[in-house]
């Protein structure tokens, strides 16, 4: 939603060779070719000037990636994952022209942004289209269609350092995120020639419609219409889209209805259509430099040729996009978590209260602390499922829609938990820094309260945290039902330690022994819970939500912490890193021993089975004793000292 600043270092004028600068870039067309060629021969230097093919940013060889949930049946670092100390030269310095940008372009201006005034003068769409014309939302683009073709490790860092200013954040994302991956993936050679280019350049701003006012979660409930006329040359459109970002200034959408009453379809919908109409804009809590408001079709004719994908296949356009969406917006939120801590902490640096600065009150710096460990688990989790994604990728022809949907479909999971995890870190984080701010914190006088209004909105974007919370372990069962995924010899495994007693013994305090010794514990919970419930409920566990999103939580719990282990054991890890593994393992153990024994007696509720799972619970509930505060006083050191989140170089 939110992190970053400028491709380019100067705005003054230099007298380049023009021959030099487009010998390394892409071709481009028409207007924007124009608005492009008058925009560079300002600058000091072209975007992107080092980078003459996708192949400079997709050089890593990657090993074979798990499948998706493997995770919780497979042993922590048992394969190597990507993590950000991977990046290379060129990915570094993709992220720092990101960050320039945004400190340049866009945070200094976003009381401008989000004002009546700025909004009337549309500042957000010419501060879009300077990110265009920079490369940004060409990053994806094939090669083809004058795009950079990158990989999604690339992709997602780019996301992250985006995500500094929340209204930014969103525009992007909506823009080239779910506003063009559906054209890249369903699209015909003929859409993606028309538009695709197009869009990335910002000669056309693009969003996507799905959610209707009687339909959010239930997308498939759309009561949008799309009638073919008697001529048989155009789908005439009738109905009203909600919540629509980008709305107010887009020149084309991507709008899901139904065909023939029950065929759910995208289309590609120009905004000259006659009959289509935009609402007023919302009056929003938050994110208020974006655009949010209806689409509203009356008697629309839009073309036969702009229906994308097939006829009644809409749902994979919608549920496909809304997988990439997930974990990219779980990137972008983090970048604006980095922002809020680096802002917070210069505000608790500076201010004093009883002659103490208000960073050194150890209150305040156990608060810093979890900060930053949800700071580290949740890059370690994002940039894991895009390299896992990537590593699919290897070999195989990434620009083939089908190949790219098969690989993002393997990770349903983890983008499910990126989202849920990602989102909800902010929230916690944004709610510490607001604290440390104190009354000021209630004020416009300060950024803490305006992303305090922006972060409510990530829990419900991309699918709520409950139906993507419901997703992961529904995902989960059907894929372990139906043999994709192989969980019988772990099960087993566990069955056979615990009916032997030949479960590990807390390890001595060396390392990341203990931690690793918590993350097992913890997963094995997650495994009996899983076990008990598909044993009790069978096929309609699906009507035990509140079961389902209590395992979900414990699933959550382990994916977030195998990333953090594995991503520190693959590096040199820190005393501080080091502290942060055996923080979020020993307290996510302990929150999952207690939310497994509240679970499994809910699915039992008296029932006589209780006893035996309760002794299986038993045997593998456990408690690593540590000095909590110590390793957290650790973690806020670095911190404090630093001024900004500290653990990663990039």
């Amino acid at each position: 939603m939110f992190g970053g600043v400028c491709l380019c270092s100067s705005v003054s004028c230099d007298a380049r060779d023009e021959s030099v600068l487009f010998a390394q870039m892409r071709p481009r067309c028409g207007a924007t070719h124009e608005r492009s060629r008058q925009f560079l021969m300002c600058r000091e230097a072209p975007p992107f000037p080092h980078i003459h093919s996708s192949e400079q940013i997709m050089t890593t060889s990657l090993p074979i990636a798990a499948p998706g949930g493997a995770f919780l049946v497979e042993p922590t670092g048992q394969r190597h994952i990507f993590t950000p100390e991977e990046f290379d030269e060129i990915q570094l310095s993709i992220a720092e022209q990101a960050h320039k940008f945004m400190e340049k372009e866009v945070v200094p201006h976003e009381r401008l942004l989000e004002s009546k005034q700025g909004k009337a003068d549309e500042v957000m769409v010419d501060k879009l289209r300077k990110a265009c014309e920079l490369g940004f939302a060409l990053v994806e683009v094939p090669e083809q269609y004058d795009g950079l073709g990158a990989d999604k490790r690339t992709a997602l860092l780019l996301c992250e350092k985006l995500g500094a200013n929340g209204d930014f954040s969103v525009t992007y994302g909506a823009h080239c995120g779910i506003g063009l991956a559906p054209i890249l993936l369903f699209g015909t050679a003929e859409q993606k020639k028309k538009y695709a280019t197009r869009i990335g350049t910002g000669e056309l701003v693009s969003c996507y419609a799905l959610s209707e006012p009687g339909s959010g979660s239930d997308a498939l409930a759309a009561r949008t219409t799309a009638v073919l006329n008697e001529a048989g040359t155009h789908y005439i459109f009738n109905g009203t889209k909600q919540w629509i970002s980008n709305a107010a200034w887009a020149d084309v959408a991507i709008v899901v209805a139904k065909v023939d009453g029950d065929k759910f379809t995208a289309f590609i919908v120009d905004r000259d259509t006659p009959g289509f109409s935009i609402g007023a804009e919302e009056h929003k809590l938050g994110l208020r430099g974006s655009s949010t408001c209806q689409l509203i079709f009356n008697d629309a004719p839009v073309p036969k040729e702009n229906v994308l994908g097939e006829i009644g296949k809409g749902h994979h356009v919608a549920f496909n996009t809304l997988n990439l969406g997930r974990f990219k917006l779980g990137a972008s939120v983090i970048g604006g978590a980095k922002r809020a801590i680096q802002e917070s902490l210069a505000y608790a640096t500076d201010r004093q209260q009883f002659r103490t600065r208000v960073v050194d009150f150890g209150a305040i710096r156990e608060m810093v602390a979890d900060c930053v460990v949800q700071v580290y688990l949740g890059e370690a989790l994002n940039y894991r499922i895009a390299g896992m994604i990537d590593a699919r990728l290897e070999g195989q022809d990434h620009t083939d829609p089908k190949v790219l949907m098969k690989a993002v479909e393997e990770y349903v999971i983890e983008a499910s938990i990126s989202k849920v995890y990602s989102s909800e870190a902010l929230d916690r984080i944004i709610d510490r820094c607001f604290q440390w701010h104190g009354g000021y914190g209630f004020v416009e006088e300060y950024c803490i309260e305006k992303f305090f209004r922006d972060s409510r909105v990530n829990r419900i974007f991309e699918g709520t945290n409950e139906i993507n919370r419901l997703l992961v372990p529904g995902t989960l069962i059907k894929r372990v039902m139906t043999g994709r995924l192989e969980i019988d010899q772990a099960m087993a495994d566990m069955e056979r330690r615990i009916a032997s007693g030949d479960l590990p013994a807390l390890p001595a305090d060396d390392g990341l022994d203990r931690a690793l010794f918590a993350l097992q514990r913890l997963k094995w919970l997650a495994m009996t819970v899983f076990q008990a419930a598909t044993a009790r409920f069978g096929i309609s566990l699906d009507k035990e939500q509140e079961t389902l999103v209590g395992l979900a939580n414990l699933i959550i719990d382990a994916y977030a912490v195998d990333s953090a282990i594995a991503r520190a054991t693959q590096q040199d890890s820190d005393e501080a890193v080091s502290a942060v593994c055996k923080v979020a393992a020993y307290e996510a153990l302990d929150r999952g021993v207690v939310a497994s024994w509240r679970l499994m007696e809910c699915i039992f509720d008296g029932h006589e089975d209780f006893s035996d799972w309760a002794s299986k619970l038993d045997k593998l509930s456990a408690h690593v004793p540590a000095n909590i505060v110590r390793l957290k006083r650790v973690i806020a050191k670095g911190a404090v000292d630093a001024g900004q989140y500290h653990l990663s170089a990039y």
